[in-house]
């Protein structure tokens, strides 16, 4: 079994590596794909000069700017999450927690489990910690394969959607004033919690499967055999920060005749503790008036409060604003991918929802087709499929929701299935194709300095692996 496995492994590793473009030219065929899909479905006058301006104007540039406030919400939790993890304190914790495994099996098993359990807390930090861990890891076994190690830390981000940041349960239980569109249009008439969704038996048991026992066993049978197969990692990307080519200096006072007034105040620690110490009092104030008002932390968090304490508690420990900001500085070095490709993506989320009147959008119509053909009794695993499918060209959950969202509502309460069910297996199916699909393996990347042809040829067992056990279980396990 094991061999099978290793030998599908080396065998998808290769055959991505030969054919599977940079992922901004993944980006690119996406958005060329979706152009000429939209051109031919969408319009009942299809064909027309006139057509194809507005795909290419109102579709594609109409949605270009459209992930801006997502895009920078990205590039912080990026920079944050990594100042966060450049502090003593941090660092030395992953730095412990990465000596745990003794050998490279359970290294390689460890990692997947770390991360999925940091995706479940909150995707953007699942990210974050998994990139940085797959690094520590690498430092504490330098002969261990680090394109799998990597691919594993991606790996664990499969389970987010089903995590207490997911996007499509904390939609369902909001008000309609908060952005429920299935409210506001007459689907829903009261709000779903999370009870029904995120903390029911069927949710947890997959996250459990898939997470903390899948993942760490395919990635067992996936390790490379022979030392000559392995790609360790660089030890120049070990010692060498991300730093643009500076000289680190690590915010440490630099001795020269005369110390000003402002080199006292960038390395001074009071400042840094007065604002840092009234962040994290705003960011508790935020949660308790959320208890006020009856709503739990763990449905209380968005990128804007987990940015907001990564950054002060960053400043706090990082003790000085002179050395929060040698670390900001090399976590910039990282970020311009998110800069240079989420545009992209928003404009094919624009010719994905693009639909003038009379017609259907693209998205639309792709649910809907797979929703009219689905057996009876399958609607949840379709579900599952068509958020799956639907993902490779709207990479965000919540966007995709928004487009999919109000029709396969529609088919659970015409077939009588449970609307919660039908939801969860969206959302699973939204998380699940991004093992091969590049859009979020951006930031892990950048912080680990790898393509992603290194780690999509093991990211494709992991798909279909897991695409069973989540279809299975989505749709037999109780609610």
């Amino acid at each position: 079994m094991a061999n099978v496995i290793r030998k599908m492994a080396e065998g998808s590793s290769r055959i991505v590596e030969r054919y599977l473009p940079d992922a901004f030219l993944f980006a690119i065929i996406l958005t060329l794909v979706a152009y000429g899909l939209a051109f031919f479905t969408v319009d009942p006058q299809a064909g027309s000069l006139k057509h194809a301006e507005n795909i290419l104007v109102t579709g594609w540039y109409g949605g270009f700017w459209g992930l801006l406030t997502f895009a920078m919400q990205m590039t912080l939790i990026l920079m944050t999450g990594y100042g966060l993890a450049k502090t003593d304190f941090v660092d030395g914790l992953l730095t412990r927690a990465a000596a745990i495994p003794s050998s490279e099996r359970s290294a390689v098993a460890f990692v997947p489990i770390v991360a999925a359990l940091a995706s479940f807390v909150h995707w953007g930090l699942g990210l974050v910690v998994g990139g940085i861990f797959a690094r520590k890891v690498a430092e504490e076994i330098r002969t261990i394969d680090f394109p799998i190690i990597v691919a594993g830390a991606y790996s664990g981000f499969i389970v987010w959607h089903g995590g207490l940041a997911a996007s499509i349960p904390l939609n369902l239980n909001s008000t309609e004033g908060d952005g429920n569109f299935l409210i506001a249009s007459g689907v829903l008439n009261e709000t779903i919690g999370t009870s029904q969704t995120i903390f029911t038996t069927a949710n947890l048991v997959l996250f459990v499967v898939v997470g903390l026992v899948f993942l760490p066993i395919l990635f067992v049978l996936m390790y490379p055999e022979s030392d000559e197969k392995k790609r360790t990692i660089d030890p120049a990307k070990l010692e060498t920060a991300a730093d643009g080519g500076e000289t680190e200096s690590g915010g440490k006072m630099v001795a020269t005749t005369q110390t000003t007034f402002a080199d006292r105040i960038e390395h001074s620690a009071f400042v840094a503790w007065i604002i840092g110490l009234g962040g994290l009092l705003a960011v508790l104030g935020y949660f308790w008036r959320g208890i006020a008002d009856g709503t739990m932390p763990w449905n209380n968090l968005n990128l804007n409060i987990v940015n907001f304490t990564f950054l002060f508690l960053g400043l706090v420990l990082h003790g000085t604003p002179a050395a929060y900001i040698g670390a900001m500085k090399e976590a910039v070095e990282n970020v311009w991918g998110i800069i240079l490709q989420f545009p992209f993506y928003a404009g094919i989320m624009g010719i994905m929802g693009y639909a003038p009147e009379g017609s259907t959008s693209l998205a639309t119509q792709i649910a809907q087709g797979m929703v009219q053909v689905s057996p009876d009794g399958t609607l949840p695993a379709v579900a599952f499929l068509t958020a799956g499918v639907v993902n490779f060209f709207v990479p965000s959950g919540g966007g995709e929701w928004a487009v999919v969202g109000e029709t396969l509502v529609t088919a659970a309460q015409t077939s009588g299935t449970s609307v919660p069910r039908v939801a969860m297996a969206a959302a699973w199916g939204d998380a699940w194709t991004n093992m091969i699909q590049p859009f979020w393996a951006i930031p892990l990347l950048a912080i680990s300095g790898l393509s992603v042809r290194d780690i999509m040829g093991y990211c494709v067992l992991v798909l279909l692996g897991s695409g069973v056990i989540i279809a299975v279980g989505i749709t037999v396990l109780p609610m």
